[in-house]
């Protein structure tokens, strides 16, 4: 159909949250892929827990005591739009011992 846009990875990512009832602040599409930010690593944990996928962990600069925790996953099991969660967390904490198996 002329004039209908395809709904963008942002949309299908805020479609996939408010679905399952998982907490988010800011959603972003860039390139096609969605990026999910939320308040801190048990609110990454849900969106693991409601959609699966693989957690990945980068540390800030030096000495900065922070680190980003970001889920790769996606908004439908394998079949969906890309989505990144994102949390910043202290270098302490750790992911909850249940999506332990994730962490890539």
């Amino acid at each position: 159909m002329a004039g209908i846009r395809p709904l963008n990875a942002a949309v299908k990512a805020e479609v996939t949250a408010d679905y399952n009832g998982l907490p988010h602040a800011r959603i972003t599409d860039t390139d096609g892929e969605a990026h999910v930010f939320t308040a801190g690593l048990p609110e990454l944990e849900l969106w693991f827990m409601a959609l699966g996928g693989r957690i990945t962990r980068q540390p800030a600069p030096k000495d900065s005591g922070v680190v980003l925790w970001t889920l790769h996953t996606d908004t439908d099991h394998g079949h969906g739009a890309p989505v990144h969660v994102h949390a910043l967390a202290m270098d302490t904490d750790q992911p909850d011992a249940d999506i332990a198996d994730a962490v890539a």
